[in-house]
């Protein structure tokens, strides 16, 4: 295994440097990344930012938003939050096995002294019923990255300022609100880590990966970016992860708004409907996906509005690759009641 330390506070760049990695880079054991970042919102690629974020609050408060590559829902990180990523061949993994690289993490915290630590549902990390780590993944030509949070020591109070969560998530948790159904993981941690930086959390997470002492021991496994490697990322943060059009996207006039959420996730579709037929279809949520969700917005696009229509259109279309664990009759139910 591989491994690199990020030396940016930029969530953007952050984002740009991992894919980068994963299109640009091969290596013939997986890569592990570990990044700090400066207060910043991450949204899923499929979700609204406008219905997720308060962007009054996030502007006056300096607070980095940008949309990621992968699904799932938005999170908040501050320098007291450490994000991990595995960079690994796709074709000898199963997407959606988040347990194959959360384990390992799990195992980490348990040996600080963190026993309670588990993980839950599709894609969280637990501790006391609470979440202190959210993950997603991401797939392209056959290599794929997973990722997640670790709330260390994050304001927990700047997470329900900023975030806007749906109520029906927040119902299919059994809570109230985003601040009261997470937590951070210091106060779980063993007596001899209570003071620990997230710098120093970092190091020992890693020596626990490559079962080493010293981080001197594993000085040959880490990546060092090259001034080609830079160059790259600075293009990608220009085009993507700092480019409102990516983040914020467009956001059409529509009439029928549904949403629902199921074991994949929530699932928003906003549809206009003209004269009977589909003529403009937005969907946003937190589920995840192997294919671009446009792909099969497009082909009901002029579609008629009904059950029977939609259901010849999408005939070809295996609707589990663009919703995870969402099958093709509850996406029809959810668009056409």
């Amino acid at each position: 295994m591989y491994y690199m330390i990020m030396p940016s506070h930029d969530i953007r760049r952050n984002l740009a440097t991992e894919q980068y990695l994963l299109n640009q880079r091969t290596f013939d054991d997986p890569l592990v990344l570990f990044y700090i970042q400066k207060p910043c919102v991450i949204v899923g690629r499929n979700q609204n930012v406008r219905a997720e974020v308060d962007l009054t609050y996030a502007k006056e408060h300096e607070i980095t938003i940008t949309r990621r590559l992968s699904g799932g829902g938005a999170v908040y990180d501050d320098l007291g939050n450490l994000s991990f990523s595995f960079v690994v061949n796709a074709e000898h993994e199963s997407f959606g096995n988040f347990k194959l690289f959360t384990q390992p993490i799990i195992d980490a915290l348990h040996e600080m002294g963190a026993l309670g630590a588990e993980i839950s549902g599709r894609n969280d990390l637990l501790i006391d019923g609470k979440k202190f780590s959210g993950n997603a993944m991401y797939t392209k030509n056959k290599k794929m990255y997973s990722h997640g949070t670790l709330m260390l020591d994050v304001d927990l109070d700047e997470v329900s300022r900023v975030l806007t969560v749906s109520e029906k998530k927040l119902a299919s948790k059994g809570t109230k609100s985003v601040r009261s159904r997470v937590t951070n993981l210091k106060p779980y941690l063993a007596k001899e880590y209570q003071e620990i930086s997230t710098e120093a959390f970092r190091d020992r997470l890693l020596l626990h990966l490559f079962k080493a002492t010293r981080l001197e021991e594993i000085k040959s496994q880490e990546y060092q970016l090259t001034k080609e490697d830079e160059q790259a990322i600075d293009q990608l943060v220009s085009e993507i992860y700092g480019n409102d059009a990516w983040v914020f996207g467009e956001e059409p006039k529509f009439t029928i708004k549904r949403e629902e959420k199921f074991t994949g996730g929530l699932i928003e579709a906003n549809i206009s409907v003209e004269k009977g037929l589909i003529s403009a279809i937005t969907i946003y949520g937190d589920y995840f996906s192997q294919k671009d969700t446009k792909e099969i917005t497009d082909l009901l696009l002029g579609c008629k509005y009904d059950q029977e229509s939609i259901k010849q259109a999408l005939a070809e279309t295996s609707v589990g690759d663009y919703f995870n664990n969402v099958s093709k009759a509850e996406f029809i139910q959810l668009l056409v009641d």
